[in-house]
């Protein structure tokens, strides 16, 4: 996108609804939605996404517009079809799947990963199954109907980031403590490449994987930061 203005300034509509200005023009979102923020800390955020001095932007990186203009843009009119894309990570939670061997990964995803079990657990009173090796296995039902409940609680913005954060982790659980506030950003991130992490430290990474981390980091903690202006 080429950019079109001058000043990026933010003008508040209520006590609770804020938008971004482009000059005299309403930020919209990629649909030609206006763009209208809970609170000012959110549209500040979204002010340093947009208030750069490149005359080309890349609306790409800007990961708390992209997260605003999905909910608004898409969420909004197919709340059950997102909230169904997350669901279709539980039979197949990354946190779920434990390794049969060498010994000590398998010691290392149950010290990691079995909290997040619990945690779960916790958050809708019925146990959740781990599986030895990697051929796909179901979670009872009741782990299904209990987690759409949950989600179905979240307001369109959470339902956003936990969309993108189950999609980079691979992982409804860790996504979903993440939104709990129960681990951070970089256990998230630490929990979510756990065994490409242990293979690393015995064989070591390549240069391209290594930066492509570093992408996924800088992406995950943005996304999980977004939660944090809720």
């Amino acid at each position: 996108m080429k950019k079109f203005w001058e000043k990026v300034s933010i003008k508040k509509i209520s006590s609770d609804s804020f938008c971004v200005m482009l000059d005299k023009r309403i930020l919209k979102t990629p649909l030609k939605r206006e763009l209208v923020l809970p609170n000012l800390n959110l549209a500040q955020e979204i002010v340093k996404e947009w208030d750069q001095n490149s005359q080309n932007i890349n609306t790409e990186s800007m990961i708390f517009y992209g997260l605003i203009s999905m909910s608004l843009d898409k969420i909004i009119d197919n709340r059950s079809l997102y909230i169904d894309d997350i669901l279709d990570y539980i039979d197949t939670d990354l946190i779920c799947y434990r390794a049969e061997n060498p010994k000590e990964l398998v010691e290392l995803q149950k010290n990691k990963w079995d909290p997040i079990i619990l945690l779960i657990e916790k958050y809708i009173g019925t146990k959740v199954q781990v599986f030895k090796g990697v051929s796909p296995k179901k979670q009872h039902p009741n782990v299904h109907v209990r987690l759409k409940n949950l989600i179905n609680q979240f307001d369109l913005f959470k339902i956003s980031a936990l969309h993108r954060i189950t999609n980079i982790t691979g992982s409804i659980f860790l996504s979903l403590c993440a939104l709990k506030k129960d681990i951070s950003k970089n256990e998230i991130f630490q929990l979510s490449f756990l065994d490409e992490s242990w293979q690393a430290e015995n064989w070591g990474f390549d240069e391209e994987t290594s930066k492509k981390r570093q992408e996924i980091s800088i992406e995950l903690n943005k996304s999980i930061s977004f939660l944090d202006f809720l």
